[in-house]
């Protein structure tokens, strides 16, 4: 590898410039991309439209004025023949400039032309007759662009030969891409946009392409040569669970549960994504798996994120179990340590059958006597490390991961590529959709008076805040302070409160007594943003809602589309940060979470949707997965093709992929180990 302290004609000053800046080597040089491009290509003046900005050429035929103005601005103008017309060029702030301009000289003028005075408002000069027409802007601090060019031409033209070809001729002619070594000069050493845009799109999508064969390689190696273990489920036994429900499952959960229930008894380890709104029946899905399992002879557990959600969970669990001699314990930070001890005891000896837990379960003295799945409910909620800690707690355990938040479908493509995904669209039985109200903040007494006949009607009503108690430096309503407001307002309902810093002992406190209908109006911040589950509450009402993001809205918003009645959800801001009305009033507008997830996508990016960056994520040089879907949904077909196809496998050209895909394969197994 050549670094560029041995070029001798390269200073020391450039040299170190160029080190600050990451770049060691000739190809870190030739690899590191312009960041954007100013496109000096002349139009002709009949084609310049008006207050568009364009570069034309010409030549001078008259010499410059130049006038002082106030504040020590100047205004030059002069005359120019452009394509054979008189142009009047006025400049400013050039004065400096005088000298150069006189008649017979080349001048090159970027600005705007009003045709109507054959007028041109120049914003840039040049007096280059054979310069370059499109400039690169690489932002390399130290050392201006125009050497960066010069210095990136010199190496290119003596280390060009030498760039790697991983991109097979097949493949680059079924996807119309020009070869590095043409799309490296392009870049860096652009002559037109059109040539530059071609390259461009080769490395976007040898990027993306290089992704998605890491991904689909690694579903690819678990499959095709297994390390699981084939659990024997016995089927009578979990179609007697299935009819014992007190509902029929929608034709959505019956075919994730195939897709799940044939992982269970494949010889490879399931490592899927079940993904459902609010709502659509993931938990019951979850309970038949973990009973399949325990049909077997194996272990289940599911680890959720809040104790809340545990609670709630237990609950369901002990309820859809009673009479199946299924043993269900729940460990929590709740449990008593004398509690805790029998529980630890009765998990290593394998009287409990399935387990469920918050952050507990991943304690070192957690010992399973034979786990077969994991269940990690909300599991972007967990940091990656903890699932496979939890994971690492039997052998080669199957591993199901549900989410409430709809993943687009251009994450599912690229940082979900190695997982399953099976969907839950419909919502089982006949829930009507939530009618959704952005409300200026002006108008909120419209939303008391709304929340007043709802409780008289019998249902119940959430109060949402996005903080707990009043701060200094933001004006934002608090939970505190809106229960006392609220209990004053409605001094003849109930009112309860719950936040994050209550005890668990007190939120579950809390949580009984609003799911018993003890109390009519519940005043919250978003902890129950996951889980809960009260069928009689049809109306939630969010304050200073432009604070929460579009899937924390549409998440809060299921929690009262759980029964038959018309359900509401009231957005109140006094936002008008225009992308904040934006989102608020995508969410009024739009019901089906799934479109919601791919519009809050555009907005935010990939980087924030699940709430954490997930491992696996990867940054480009140039390639954008939400920019750039079109090139990312041609590369993962490419990459399925080159899979399956078995040309990675059995095609010569294709080595340098493969050694790439399975050196990352290796890596991967090592980090999770």
């Amino acid at each position: 590898m050549v670094q560029l302290q041995d070029l001798k004609y390269l200073t020391v000053k450039a040299v170190q410039a160029f080190k600050r800046n990451g770049i060691n080597t000739v190809f870190d040089l030739l690899y590191h991309y312009p960041t954007r491009y100013n496109d000096y290509t002349i139009t002709p003046i009949s084609e310049a439209e008006l207050n568009k900005t364009v570069t034309i050429a010409g030549i001078v035929t008259s010499k410059p004025n130049v006038a002082m103005v106030k504040n020590n601005l100047s205004v030059m103008n002069f005359f120019a023949d452009i394509d054979g017309e008189k142009v009047r060029v006025t400049i400013f702030n050039r004065h400096f400039l005088r000298t150069k301009i006189h008649y017979g000289k080349y001048v090159r003028l970027t600005g705007k032309f009003d045709g109507r005075y054959n007028k041109f408002i120049a914003a840039e000069i040049t007096f280059d007759e054979y310069g370059t027409a499109i400039n690169p802007v690489f932002n390399i601090k130290g050392i201006d662009d125009k050497k960066v060019l010069e210095i990136k031409e010199r190496i290119f033209y003596e280390y060009g030969d030498k760039l790697k070809e991983d991109l097979p001729e097949d493949l680059r002619q079924e996807y119309n891409l020009i070869s590095i070594k043409e799309a490296i000069r392009s870049i860096n050493i652009p002559e037109t946009m059109d040539e530059t845009l071609s390259a461009i799109y080769r490395i976007k999508f040898e990027e993306l392409l290089k992704y998605q064969l890491k991904v689909k390689y690694l579903m690819y190696m678990r499959k095709e040569h297994p390390e699981g273990i084939v659990i024997n489920y016995d089927k009578e036994k979990v179609d007697s669970f299935i009819s014992s429900l007190t509902f029929t499952l929608t034709d959505d959960q019956n075919t994730c549960l195939k897709e799940i229930l044939n992982d269970l008894s494949s010889s490879y380890k399931m490592n899927r994504l079940l993904q459902g709104e609010v709502g659509s029946g993931k938990t019951v899905i979850s309970a038949i798996a973990l009973y399949a399992v325990c049909t077997a002879g194996y272990q289940g557990a599911i680890m959720v994120p809040t104790e809340v959600l545990a609670q709630q969970h237990y609950a369901t669990f002990q309820n859809l179990f009673k009479g199946f001699n299924i043993n269900v314990a729940l460990l929590s930070a709740s449990v008593t340590q004398k509690e805790r001890k029998t529980i630890l005891e009765d998990l290593e000896s394998g009287k409990i059958d399935i387990i469920i837990g918050t952050h507990s379960l991943f304690q070192k003295d957690v010992i399973f006597n034979s786990l077969g799945l994991v269940v990690t409910d909300e599991e972007h909620r967990f940091g990656v490390r903890q699932r496979v800690s939890m994971v690492g707690k039997g052998y080669l355990i199957d591993h199901l991961k549900m989410s409430a938040t709809p993943i687009p479908r251009t994450l599912a493509i690229s940082y979900l590529g190695d997982s399953d995904i099976s969907t839950i669209r419909t919502q089982p039985g006949n829930k009507k959709t939530v009618i959704t109200k952005y409300i200026d903040y002006n108008k909120r007494f419209e939303v008391f008076d709304h929340i007043r006949k709802q409780v008289e009607e019998g249902r119940q009503v959430y109060i949402i805040t996005p903080m707990i108690e009043e701060s200094q430096a933001l004006d934002l309503k608090n939970a505190l302070d809106v229960y006392e407001n609220t209990k004053n307002y409605y001094k003849d309902f109930k009112v309860g409160l719950i936040h994050g810093k209550l005890k668990t002992e007190e939120k579950e406190a809390v949580m009984q007594a609003f799911a018993s209908g003890e109390i009519q109006i519940l005043v919250s911040t978003s902890v129950i943003e996951v889980g809960v589950n009260v069928i009689n509450a049809t109306t939630i009402v969010i304050l200073d809602a432009d604070r929460f993001g579009i899937a924390q809205l549409h998440q809060m918003r299921g929690r009262v589309q759980r029964s038959d009645y018309q359900s509401y959800c009231f957005l109140i801001s006094k936002s008008t940060v225009e992308t904040s009305v934006k989102r608020l009033q995508l969410v009024e507008e739009i019901n089906d979470g799934f479109t919601l997830a791919e519009e809050d996508l555009l907005i935010r990016g990939p980087g924030d949707i699940f709430g954490e960056k997930q491992s696996g994520f990867i940054d480009f040089k140039m390639a954008n997965v939400v920019l750039d879907k079109d090139i990312l949904e041609k590369a993962d077909i490419a990459a399925d093709n080159i899979i399956f196809s078995k040309k990675l496998f059995n095609n010569p050209e294709y080595k340098n992929l493969l050694e790439l895909v399975h050196n990352n394969y290796v890596l991967t197994k090592e980090n999770l180990e």
